[in-house]
C-alpha cells in the first residue's frame, strides 16, 4: 500500500498525470477534427520531421520533466525519453480501477481520448483487466499524447509470482494493438482484454467485443464483463493465481 501512495504522489507532479481519476491533458493549437487516412497520416509524420513545425516549448518541458522523473520513466516497459514533435492539440485519459467480488480481485486500466481537448466526453479505446487476487498489488501506467494522432500507453501489473508489462497503440484509422508480455491482441476483434495469471507463471486470456462506450456508466460495463460466461468459467479454475 505504501508503494501505491508514493507512486500516486509522484505522478501528481507529472504533466502526464496518472491520478486515479480520469485526467485531461491540455495541448496547443491544432484541432483534432481531421478525417484521418493514409495521406493525412503521412502529412502529420512529415510535420514531426520538420524542425520549423516543432513545439520547442513542449520539448523543453519534457526535458525538464525527464530530469526530475527519469527514474520513473526508465522503470516503465518502454523508457519515455524526451523527443520533439510538431505542434498538436490532443487530450488523453487513463483510469485505473479495482473490481472485488468475494475472494476474486481484478485490477485494470481503461485508456481513451477526449473527442476534443475542450470536451469532457471520452472515447475509450482499451480496457485491460488483470486477475491479481491481491488488493495491494502494484500497478503503474502512463498515457502518452506525444505521438498524436496515435494514442499510446504503457504500464505494468505486479502479481504474486510474476509481472505483466503492457504496451498499447491506437491509430486514428481504426487499427489498434495491445502487447502483454509479448502476446499481441488485435483490438479490432475486441477492446476488452482479460488476463488470468496462472500458478505456473503462464497466463490465459479472454478478448471480448465490448467497451465502456456501449454503456451509460462504467459500473454497468464492469458487471457485464465479470458476469460474462467465459469469465465466470475461467474463474472456477484451480490453476488461477491465488
Amino acid at each position: 500500500m505504501k508503494q501505491n501512495i508514493i507512486l500516486t504522489l509522484v505522478m501528481l507532479s507529472f504533466i502526464l498525470s496518472c491520478q486515479k481519476q480520469e485526467v485531461k491533458e491540455e495541448k496547443t493549437t491544432e484541432l483534432n477534427k481531421k478525417n484521418w487516412h493514409l495521406d493525412s497520416l503521412n502529412e502529420k509524420a512529415l510535420q514531426h520531421l520538420d524542425t520549423s513545425r516543432r513545439d520547442h516549448q513542449l520539448f523543453k518541458q519534457d526535458i525538464e520533466n525527464y530530469e526530475k522523473f527519469g527514474d520513473y520513466y526508465k522503470s516503465l516497459p518502454l523508457n519515455k525519453s524526451p523527443f520533439p514533435v510538431a505542434v498538436y492539440d490532443y487530450a488523453v485519459s487513463g483510469f485505473p480501477f479495482v473490481i472485488q467480488k468475494d475472494s476474486t480481485i481484478f485490477k485494470g486500466i481503461k485508456i481513451g481520448e477526449y473527442i476534443d481537448p475542450e470536451s469532457d466526453v471520452i472515447t475509450e479505446k482499451l480496457t485491460l483487466f488483470i486477475l491479481t487476487n491481491d488488493i495491494n498489488s502494484v500497478e503503474t501506467y502512463l498515457v502518452e499524447s506525444r505521438n498524436f494522432p496515435y494514442l499510446t500507453a504503457e504500464g505494468d501489473f505486479k502479481v504474486s509470482n510474476n509481472s505483466y508489462d503492457w504496451v498499447f497503440s491506437a491509430s486514428p484509422d481504426g487499427f489498434s494493438v495491445l502487447l502483454v508480455n509479448m502476446k499481441l491482441f488485435d483490438l479490432r476483434f475486441g477492446e476488452t482484454i482479460i488476463i488470468y495469471p496462472q500458478i505456473d507463471k503462464t497466463f490465459l486470456y479472454d478478448q471480448i467485443k465490448d467497451s465502456p462506450n456501449n454503456y451509460k456508466n462504467f459500473e454497468d460495463y464492469k458487471k457485464v464483463i465479470i458476469n460474462n460466461n467465459k469469465v465466470q468459467k475461467q474463474l472456477l479454475s484451480e490453476n488461477n493465481i491465488k
